[in-house]
């Protein structure tokens, strides 16, 4: 907030900062990938024998974690130091060890490269961007898109830089397409968009960042598997790609949108996550709203119906951060428990376990 600015500015301001809370408060529920319940044929979870594991486990041996991102066979995470460490499947390179083939799997965390100034990544579907403190972008594996922002569809089994700008703030991975935002509060776009994911006005693929429009003041963006959704500084949510489920949240279906459309007249958003076909945002109140798809209940509605347009889950308003997966979300509440609900054929919700659950169970809790 700016000292002795004018009504408006210092509104623009405080929710500006409360964005910039939630999205703290996001990384916190990442962490949560390294005490995860999941089937891990791929040794996504870091532990050696492949086993079922419906409840949470600690990953052996490091206890210095900050940010974690998880694709649908691979992990990817930072320590508190900067290093970058990856696990499970690498078929198509996503660990970014040099090489691929299932042997090259991981079973447990292992070091990319040597460099100790990584400071931000995101897993797409058997891809992987990760931003560096300098401000530079870097991409490796499967780039059947353009995914990776290289110029060309040239796959990658190390991290490799995204040329042409070192000002890069934020990223995140959709399923083969990848957003990202600059320093001076631009959004950038590249990958596959044959739904108009890209946000570009029409369904060609790009395979370099291009700039989505020319508004100045994105504050965060999420990918999900072919539909964007994106937060400004003004607390406005937009949204653009498919809408086969409702997933963009403008009341309808098969209403896809090539551009960035406005998600009805609230200005009070603080934190959206994209799932596969569906969305989940937090408003500044606390309050959590759910939309999209949900033949898993992964909406946490009680049921299994679509919903096209924002919902609120419940009636409290004491959510502190959300984060979805393919077709199960995990949520936590402002007192620090773990929620999660949906889909859970793996033990994906942390549960003890197998049994799908239609609204918002405790991770641990007497009603798990």
């Amino acid at each position: 907030m700016i000292e002795g600015a004018d009504d408006g500015a210092s509104d623009k301001g405080a929710v500006v900062k409360r964005i910039r809370v939630v999205l703290l408060l996001a990384c916190v529920i990442l962490l949560v990938g390294l005490f995860v319940g999941v089937y891990r044929q791929h040794n996504i979870v870091g532990i050696q024998s492949p086993t079922l594991m419906p409840t949470p486990v600690l990953t052996p041996a490091m206890r210095d974690w900050a940010v974690v991102s998880c694709g649908p066979m691979h992990t990817v995470a930072l320590q508190k130091d900067g290093t970058l460490w990856a696990w499970g499947a690498n078929y198509h390179g996503q660990l970014g060890l040099g090489s691929t083939n299932v042997n090259n799997r991981r079973k447990t965390p292992t070091q990319v490269g040597s460099a100790s100034d990584w400071a931000a990544v995101s897993c797409g579907d058997d891809y992987t961007v990760a931003l560096k403190k300098d401000g530079t972008l870097w991409a490796w594996a499967r780039n059947d898109s353009g995914e990776l922002g290289l110029g060309n569809t040239i796959w990658r089994f190390a991290p490799t830089e995204v040329r042409g700008t070192r000002s890069w703030a934020a990223v995140s991975c959709g399923n083969s397409h990848t957003l990202a935002l600059k320093t001076d509060g631009t959004l950038w776009a590249w990958g596959s968009n044959a739904d108009g994911e890209l946000g570009l006005g029409d369904t060609s693929s790009r395979d370099t960042p291009t700039e989505v429009g020319s508004a100045s003041d994105w504050a965060a963006v999420s990918g999900g598997n072919s539909h964007t959704l994106a937060l400004k500084t003004d607390g406005t949510l937009w949204a653009w790609g498919a809408n086969e489920h409702g997933e963009l949240g403008l009341g309808g279906t098969n209403n896809s949108r090539k551009t960035p459309a406005e998600v009805g007249s609230a200005s009070d958003w603080a934190a959206v996550s994209c799932g596969d076909d569906y969305t989940m945002a937090l408003k500044t109140d606390g309050s959590l709203w759910a939309w999209g798809y949900n033949s898993q209940g992964q909406l946490g509605f009680g049921d299994t119906k679509d919903t096209h347009a924002p919902a609120k889950v419940g009636g409290r308003g004491d959510w502190a951060a959300v984060s979805c997966g393919t077709s199960h979300t995990v949520a936590l509440k402002t007192d620090g428990s773990l929620w999660a609900w949906g889909y859970n054929g793996f033990g994906q919700l942390g549960l003890g376990d197998t049994n799908n659950r239609l609204v918002p169970t405790e991770v641990g809790g007497s009603s798990s």
